[in-house]
């Protein structure tokens, strides 16, 4: 554009300058609102992928838990079944050291055992195999432990269930 003086200047042309300066200031603010939308969007993603990856850990973690539940409850029952003069065995007491390490372990990464005897029967944390004389909905005996994993039931209690009669 070449310099002109203010004065040749006519005044259609101040004119068409105020239309091109107020087309040219809204599509500026319509580029910065969709920078911004585009901002968020992204951030929004970004959360929506740590979620998923932190869904996707506990995920794993349960299945390998899940896994190991078989072998933890064998090891209680043999532990339970244990003749008399086994009991003081060094050996014994070495596997039933492992054993306690490896629920420690569990524990420590989030695993948590549900509560059974006097608790209320909740069918989300509880599978109810028998029922007996007790108060109603009250859980009265316990035949499996049951475990939560970061405050989800993975594997429900087997329990015996009070069924009103006294």
């Amino acid at each position: 554009m070449t310099k002109q003086k203010t004065s040749d200047f006519k005044p259609e042309d101040f004119e068409n300058l105020k239309l091109q300066l107020a087309k040219l200031t809204e599509e500026h603010a319509a580029l910065i609102e969709t920078a911004k939308r585009s901002a968020a969007d992204l951030q929004n993603f970004r959360r929506r992928v740590d979620e998923e990856r932190e869904g996707l850990k506990i995920f794993a973690n349960v299945e390998l838990i899940k896994s190991l539940f078989p072998t933890v409850d064998n090891l209680k029952r043999a532990f339970a079944h244990l003749p008399e003069n086994l009991k003081d065995d060094e050996w014994v007491k070495g596997i039933q050291a492992i054993e306690k390490q490896l629920i420690d372990t569990l524990t420590s990464l989030g695993l948590e055992e549900i509560k059974t005897v006097g608790e209320k029967f909740n069918p989300n944390l509880h599978e109810a195999v028998m029922q007996g004389s007790g108060e109603k909905d009250i859980i009265i005996q316990e035949f499996e432990k049951g475990f939560a994993f970061k405050g989800m039931a993975i594997k429900p209690a087997k329990v015996q269930v009070g069924s009103g009669a006294q």
